[in-house]
């Protein structure tokens, strides 16, 4: 199925008005072009602006590579604090990676709960690895508040290399198979076709 309908509406239920938008709201939720509480693009805007971008970029020759982000534990995490607090969590998540993309032609964007996406424009594999891997430690450091406490958050992040034309589906998919061995390789971390390659090779 493609990542556009298996994650779009999966999440559109949830897709936050405050963080958290009723079933009913899913036909407008779908329709928007920001995401309420982070202000970054939707999965929908996601691939309106994602597909001219790869294609501008392989015509040139330009290096890019797509990547998903997710929150590990995030249930736990639902179960735990209330919305307020998951709420923050969202946003200071979200701003940490709009902040690493600025300054370049890099793409952010809120997929669903607690993935978000990214399309990283002139980074060839290595380059991407490690502005990933940065990402990940960063937001492995941040603190955040919880009433009189403190906790941190990890998230697991998937990777996949552009390598040709094919369609934004194929790419996220790409990304999100990578999650899903990063999730089951012990949760935060990157993985990628790079992290297989240097594993194979011993």
């Amino acid at each position: 199925m493609p990542y556009i309908q298996s994650q779009h509406f999966r999440e559109t239920e949830r897709l936050t008005y405050g963080w958290s938008a009723p079933s009913p709201a899913r036909a407008d939720a779908a329709a928007l072009t920001a995401d309420p509480l982070t202000g970054l693009p939707t999965l929908t805007e996601f691939y309106r602006l994602g597909e001219p971008l790869v294609e501008e970029s392989l015509s040139q020759g330009i290096s890019c590579a797509a990547a998903i982000v997710d929150i590990d534990h995030f249930r736990r995490l639902e179960t735990a604090h209330d919305e307020e607090t998951i709420a923050r969590v969202l946003k200071a998540l979200a701003a940490r990676l709009e902040a690493a993309c600025i300054g370049s032609r890099h793409l952010v964007a809120r997929l669903g709960d607690e993935e978000f996406g990214l399309l990283l424009v002139g980074l060839d594999s290595a380059a991407a690895m490690d502005f990933c891997e940065k990402i990940r430690l960063e937001i492995a450091a941040m603190r955040l508040e919880a009433g009189a406490a403190d906790f941190s958050i990890t998230v697991s992040i998937g990777l996949a290399k552009i390598r040709g034309p094919e369609t934004f589906d194929n790419y996220l998919n790409a990304a999100e198979q990578f999650l899903f061995m990063a999730k089951n390789h012990g949760r935060n971390r990157v993985f990628s076709d790079r992290t297989v390659a240097l594993q194979a090779a011993g």
